[in-house]
């Protein structure tokens, strides 16, 4: 008896024992009608799956003959095919590229030796795995110079592996197209906890209508948008915030722009000095000059984001769409369009410096600055210029690994002055240089001298307080004894006497009360 059986018996079925038959048989044409709806329809060539590893966009866009370029981030075209073999091995498949059927709108141009063919069919001798951004064998659709801008063709695309394995693609090409550009913002200055509304300019640089963009802004941490439009989404990402506003009504011809005034309303940061934010444009609906909104095109398409975003509940952007300034407004057909952010934040560099003994009679010097805030740079330089009296000589100095076991000096200098670069820390941080000297007896006594050189100087940014940012001390004079103990000690066995002596006061209380008990 099976071991299931043993520990939990059948139940008797209820059904007569003569209709099992009959039923068994039933479950199993089902079964098998639903495998056969369920499975995908193979042709003969796809038998053994390597469809599945072609690779094509749906659609994609050329310019027109003669015409203006497409933007740069749309001009590859993407295929690939892999089927599990290291990319390099073999050159033994064939890719064909065929625009036969489309002659009068479509041409073939091929870039590589292992190449050949005519205009409209092109044969390519490649590896087991190619991807034609990376393989040298690439061929790429043209207009035909009897097109015209709107005109759609087909490209036919066929890979045969070694072992006789055919895979089919076909990629729908147009001929122009509308290409959308975002208007280049100048850098915006922010008062600090203030607000600054950015405005929204989308303009149509190509050859036909666009009917509907969306457009995404990745907005720094130290900037968030204060007012959430019911027509945008947001997704915190990274300490930035994603936002993608949607336009599906918005007609833009050629020439024209669509203007959205309060598109993004930031608020500022209190402490950030600095910040940015960029922005993407891309046609709503599929294709490969769609931004990747889809995902249909690597050369477009960004990497998913993880999270669920969040829809806007404040009014609607209403977009106006409007005759594009003709000069004196630059517009980016580039992915994305950078705005760089100041905000009027100040910092409070201090120099810090420390001295200790060395061996010899010699001294350590650990000198840089502390940032006492508010203000906390992005970026941003800062410098050290130390001069040290004459006749000091200087044993050790700040290096820095430039490679393996490679160092050299952090500081350039011109005879006992050193120049040193200082990275600009938050609120609250520090960051100083170590030196080790020797200085003889002629020189004690002598007065070095170390300076802070900000880089950013400009009203917004200025230092609070540029008085500390000097200091002359003695270099060889005494040092503070390491070993004697500093005033935080002394208070600390201050506290530990006084809470001893509670503690004593207090048992004595309790012995008191006791003895008065017992009474």
């Amino acid at each position: 008896m099976p071991a299931s059986e043993a520990v939990a018996p059948r139940r008797r079925s209820l059904a007569p024992r003569a209709r099992l038959p009959g039923l068994v048989l039933l479950v199993g044409v089902l079964a098998l009608l639903g495998l056969y709806v369920l499975l995908p329809s193979t042709g003969p060539a796809d038998r053994d799956g390597s469809a599945l590893r072609l690779s094509a966009p749906a659609s994609f866009r050329v310019a027109p003959y003669g015409g203006k370029p497409r933007p740069d981030r749309e001009k590859n075209l993407l295929i690939t095919y892999d089927r599990g073999v290291p990319r390099g091995v073999g050159n033994e498949s064939t890719l064909t590229m065929d625009v036969t059927g489309s002659s009068g709108v479509l041409r073939l141009k091929g870039y590589s030796t292992s190449c050949s063919g005519t205009d409209h069919k092109v044969v390519c001798h490649v590896g087991e795995a190619y991807d034609s951004w990376t393989d040298g064998a690439r061929v790429l659709p043209r207009a035909a110079p009897t097109s015209k801008p709107g005109d759609v063709g087909e490209l036919h695309i066929t890979f045969r592996n070694a072992d006789g394995g055919v895979s089919r693609a076909t990629t729908r090409i147009a001929v122009g197209g509308p290409i959308l550009a975002l208007r280049e913002q100048d850098p915006v200055r922010m008062g600090s906890g203030k607000r600054h509304a950015a405005p929204l300019d989308v303009r149509n640089t190509g050859e036909l209508p666009a009917d509907g963009f969306a457009v995404t802004a990745t907005v720094d941490g130290a900037m968030g948008p204060v007012q959430r439009s019911r027509s945008c989404d947001y997704l915190a990402h990274r300490g930035t915030t994603i936002v993608t506003c949607r336009f599906p009504g918005v007609r833009i011809e050629p020439g024209e722009e669509a203007h959205v005034a309060n598109w993004l309303v930031l608020g500022g940061s209190r402490t950030a000095m600095g910040s940015f934010f960029r922005a993407t444009v891309q046609l709503l609906g599929t294709g490969a000059d769609n931004g990747g909104l889809d995902g249909s095109s690597r050369s477009t398409s960004d990497p998913s984001l993880s999270g669920t975003p969040s829809a806007g509940t404040g009014p609607a952007l209403a977009p106006q769409v409007r005759a594009a300034p003709s000069k004196d407004v630059k517009y980016s057909e580039e992915k994305e369009v950078w705005t760089t952010v100041r905000i009027a934040n100040h910092p409070d560099y201090v120099l810090v410096s420390d001295l200790s003994a060395a061996d010899s009679d010699g001294r350590r010097l650990r000198v840089g600055l502390r940032n006492d805030g508010p203000g906390r740079p992005g970026g941003g330089s800062a410098s050290l210029v130390l001069t040290l009296p004459e006749g000091t000589e200087v044993h050790k100095e700040p290096m820095e690994e430039i490679d393996t076991d490679t160092y050299e000096p952090v500081c350039r200098h011109q005879g006992l002055t050193y120049t040193c670069p200082l990275r600009t820390v938050a609120p609250g941080e520090s960051y100083t240089l170590d030196f080790e000297v020797r200085g003889a007896k002629s020189v004690e006594g002598g007065k070095a001298r170390a300076t802070l050189k900000i880089g950013d100087t400009e009203a917004d940014h200025a230092d609070l307080d540029a008085t500390n940012n000097a200091r002359t001390f003695d270099l060889f004079g005494p040092v503070p004894d390491e070993a004697a103990p500093d005033a935080g000690t002394n208070v600390g066995v201050v506290v530990t006497g006084a809470l001893g002596g509670c503690v004593v006061l207090a048992g004595v209380g309790v012995l008191a009360r006791r003895k008065l008990r017992r009474r």
